[in-house]
């Protein structure tokens, strides 16, 4: 194989990836990062004995993840990730699709008039989860080695692609905004409120519907989430690639095969996978020197781009409380989804949203922080206990508490821009935790250590991500990316010469394991040229 230098920009989980397939070939590889660490998104980190994970809670594995890590020789402990949901002072623990039989009975406790619509919703959720549970079953047949199990294509391997098949055809059945099926259903707002306010707005009906099945298909590592980017760090260096971090890049010239950092050094590549934010990518993309054709092209994709908007953004408020695991563990365990209210957002996180972003010059900061309060009271909230699925991490018989939810990006730049930012982290957190000091948690603020919180703007800051987004593309706009699965191989490339990318700016919806598998695919696309010349 012919040496050629393959640079890398973005060590998050799909540059990673890339880097490990790339330098396990025995290829030149430079993977470059702006952060000081890799892992972007991914990361764990210790305050005062708290260990508290920056970005996913835990992994959902995929049928990707796992297969990934074993083929590149990473082995590791894996934790189980309970999930729960939570509505007031009811409480369901998803141990099984049977508990949708659970979840049914409280919604119908909450809503006693629509019993009717609640029982059509949940043999929509128990049909849709049952083709969820084909497809994240289905192992990725790229890790396995076929030639030493022939036995396996017969199997299993062929009847699963035909099962695979199936449920992907029954799928793509539901794939309208979840907003616009569950009104198909019934006509009381706030159910659909509790449904559907934890995904992110538009999101397709057969993700939102499946995603039942895809809480039984999480897991998290030993020592946390950011553990993984570290040991594919680790294979990367040993198998003799390279990673310089603390380099922003800030110039891709393709006419010229180098990338320029911030500080003016170039650095030459043959193959260039941009695995990062796409938008950035091209506003630092300098197209002279290249064909009229090609530049058509390229501007044509960058519209595109430009044109669509990323998901929604977070706010996670980090907790040290002096309460022991157990109490936690009664109340809805590691990793709970919790709704204080049975009432919904409602209007307030979209049309009145909207408005208060558009008329926010206007608005007095009273009037912006009455929406916030109701906003928070009426939310839902993802909760995450590291401790409760490794002792290790936290002091003994004290516990840290992630609560998060997602918030727009568009909202908290015209805070920052009004100069009361630190107000409204502070306002956020203190009503976060009197919330939950009301409800689940009864009384927990007198016991809190520690706090504090990252927004939206933080995430901005830390992976480049336009708007925050901490999933992609939104689904309130056009999506300019592929976005079928049968698609994902060619959701690598691009119009511009020497350049494929990654992670999950180039697939859409995407999480951790579309950034990884995406990530093996740019990485094969130059392992399979090297091999043909």
């Amino acid at each position: 194989m012919n040496k050629k230098r393959n640079v890398i920009v973005g060590a998050g989980m799909a540059g990673l990836t890339a880097a490990a397939y790339l330098a396990r070939e025995g290829c030149d590889v430079l993977l470059l990062d702006k952060n000081d660490r890799v892992g972007g998104l991914v990361n764990t980190f210790n305050q005062n004995g708290f260990v508290f994970d920056a970005g996913p809670r835990a992994f959902v594995n995929s049928g990707m993840v796992k297969p990934i890590l074993k083929d590149l020789g990473i082995e590791w402990d894996f934790l189980e990730n309970k999930i729960s949901i939570g509505i007031e002072d009811q409480l369901v623990f998803i141990d099984s699709l049977n508990a949708l039989m659970a979840y049914e009975q409280i919604l119908a406790e909450l809503y006693p008039e629509n019993k009717k619509d609640i029982e059509d919703i949940r043999s929509a959720i128990n049909r849709l989860s049952k083709y969820t549970k084909i497809l994240y079953e289905f192992e990725n047949p790229n890790f396995i080695d076929l030639t030493s199990d022939k036995k396996y294509i017969f199997k299993e391997l062929l009847p699963g692609t035909i099962k695979l098949l199936f449920a992907l055809r029954k799928l793509n059945q539901f794939n309208m905004p979840m907003e616009e099926f569950f009104k198909k259903i019934t006509d009381n707002q706030s159910l659909i409120d509790i449904l559907i306010q934890h995904f992110f707005k538009k999101t397709p009906a057969h993700f939102a519907l499946g995603y039942f099945y895809v809480y039984l298909d999480y897991f998290y590592p030993k020592n946390g989430t950011g553990v993984l980017p570290r040991l594919l760090e680790k294979k990367i260096l040993d198998w003799g690639g390279e990673i310089f971090l603390n380099k922003h890049i800030v110039e891709v010239i393709p006419s010229e095969s180098a990338v320029v950092d911030s500080e003016g050094k170039k650095y030459s590549y043959d193959h260039l996978i941009w695995a990062a934010d796409l938008k950035t990518f091209h506003r630092n993309l300098n197209t002279s020197g290249l064909r009229p054709e090609t530049t058509d092209k390229i501007h044509s994709e960058s519209q595109r781009f430009f044109s669509s908007k990323g998901a929604e953004s977070s706010f996670i408020l980090f907790l040290g409380v002096d309460r022991p695991p157990s109490y936690f563990k009664a109340k809805g365990g590691e990793h709970m989804f919790y709704t204080p209210s049975r009432e919904g957002l409602g209007r307030t996180n979209q049309d009145d949203l909207q408005n208060l972003i558009e008329s926010f010059e206007i608005r007095t900061k009273s009037e912006v922080i009455t929406w916030l309060e109701k906003f928070i009271s009426l939310n839902t909230y993802e909760v995450s206990i590291p401790v409760l699925r490794d002792s290790s991490l936290a002091p003994k018989n004290q516990t840290g508490v992630m609560i998060s939810c997602l918030f727009d990006f568009a909202l908290i730049k015209k805070i920052e821009k009004a100069g009361w930012l630190d107000e409204f982290r502070q306002l956020m957190e203190n009503q976060i935790i009197r919330i939950f000091s009301q409800t689940i948690y009864a009384g927990f603020e007198k016991d809190i250590l520690l706090k504090f919180s990252s927004t939206p703007l933080t995430i901005n800051k830390v992976s480049g991500s336009s708007e925050g987004a901490i999933t992609g593309w939104s689904f309130e706009t056009q999506i300019p990316v592929k976005n079928t699965l049968t698609e994902i191989p060619k959701s690598v490339l691009t119009p511009v010469p020497g350049v494929l990318k990654a992670g999950q700016w180039a697939y859409s919806p995407s999480g951790v394991p579309i950034a990884m598998l995406t990530g093996w695919h740019a990485a094969q696309e130059i392992i399979k040229e090297s091999k043909r010349k």
